[in-house]
């Protein structure tokens, strides 16, 4: 195995750790972001927010690409440069919405592409090889996405199922499910019992309508894992979220709020706090983004009134800075919640 995590430190739930792949060492907690920051910087300009991972749907990719088929992915390490780590989900949840009800199986399940027509069948083995071959260098269980509200019946059935699709691979992450019943995550970390894989993947959690039930949930699933297993789990684009996360436990967050917020003209500030260079208040204000911040666009002095004006004109220039300042804003956050444990 290239790879293995290691705890530092504890205190109050959140801990400190140290994650080490294929040489690269990344200290946890560690939020991975999208790689749709690759739509708006070079790799080059990621790196100098601190970014070392991002993270992938390898199914959103193919569609984003037009691929007829997910072995038709290229290695994204080759094409983008980057020199950082990939992590990458199953495709479980864009599965969720092609595949058909009887399209699964319990060898696996069957899907098409949209626009495609042609009809995709995927094992839990072949899914793990498809990700590595597109260059995710952690890779997720398979597994079948139900809604964390749906009945039951639904979600005992998605657990069982996993049961069946488990690979019997301990250099991925596998999945936990199960809604908000403490007797399906049981069952779903029954099925690797003796096997210890890499890590945890907590399914549905960006699917939590409120941060008191994602505290719970996390806190009920946390208690049944190995303590010294990797946890990871993925959140809207949404910073509350995002803390609640951290500060439960998880090692490693996938989240996009870094992207989402740029889209949407916002730069993150204070304790999460958004400001919108459209308002015409910002015309006149020479100030950076945030005098504390260390991060490209404000050590290089450009002014609120500039992004203003830039936001005016409808600059794609103006997302790309604020995304830039997103990033390293974020992953020092993460950095400052670690700081207080060491």
């Amino acid at each position: 195995m290239n790879k293995y995590f290691e705890i530092n430190r504890i205190k109050e739930g959140l801990r400190t750790g140290k994650l080490v792949v294929n040489g690269l060492e990344l200290r946890t907690p560690l939020l991975v972001h999208s790689a749709d920051v690759i739509q708006y910087l070079r790799p080059g300009q990621v790196r100098t927010t601190n970014t070392r991972a991002l993270y992938y749907d390898p199914v959103i990719l193919a569609e984003k690409l037009r691929k007829k088929d997910l072995a038709d992915l290229p290695d994204l390490h080759r094409v983008l440069g980057w020199q950082g780590i990939f992590f990458t989900t199953s495709g479980a949840a864009e599965i969720g919405k092609l595949a058909k009800p009887r399209g699964y199986k319990t060898n696996g399940v069957n899907f098409r592409l949209p626009n495609q027509g042609q009809l995709i069948s995927l094992s839990p083995k072949k899914a793990i090889q498809l990700q590595e071959q597109s260059g995710a260098d952690i890779t997720e269980q398979l597994y079948r996405d139900v809604n964390y509200y749906a009945p039951v019946d639904d979600l005992a059935a998605a657990v069982e199922l996993m049961g069946h699709w488990y690979a019997t691979n301990q250099d991925t992450l596998f999945p936990i499910t199960g809604g908000g019943l403490k007797k399906l995550h049981r069952q779903s970390i029954d099925f690797v019992t003796g096997q210890r894989p890499f890590g945890y993947f907590v399914t549905q959690t960006d699917q939590v309508d409120s941060l008191a039930e994602i505290k719970r949930n996390l806190a009920a699933i946390i208690k049944l894992l190995p303590f010294e297993s990797l946890r990871v789990t993925k959140t809207t684009a949404n910073f509350e979220q995002l803390r609640t996360v951290i500060r439960s436990g998880i090692d490693v967050v996938y989240s996009d709020v870094a992207v989402h917020e740029a889209v949407m003209g916002n730069a993150l500030v204070n304790k999460g706090k958004r400001l919108d260079f459209t308002r015409e208040s910002f015309s006149d204000d020479w100030e950076t983004i945030d005098s504390e911040c260390q991060c490209p666009v404000c050590t290089s002095h450009y002014s609120r009134a500039y992004l203003h004006y830039l936001a005016r004109i409808n600059s794609p220039q103006y997302t790309s800075l604020i995304l830039e300042h997103n990033l390293f804003w974020l992953n020092q956050f993460v950095a400052n919640l670690s700081s207080k444990i060491n």
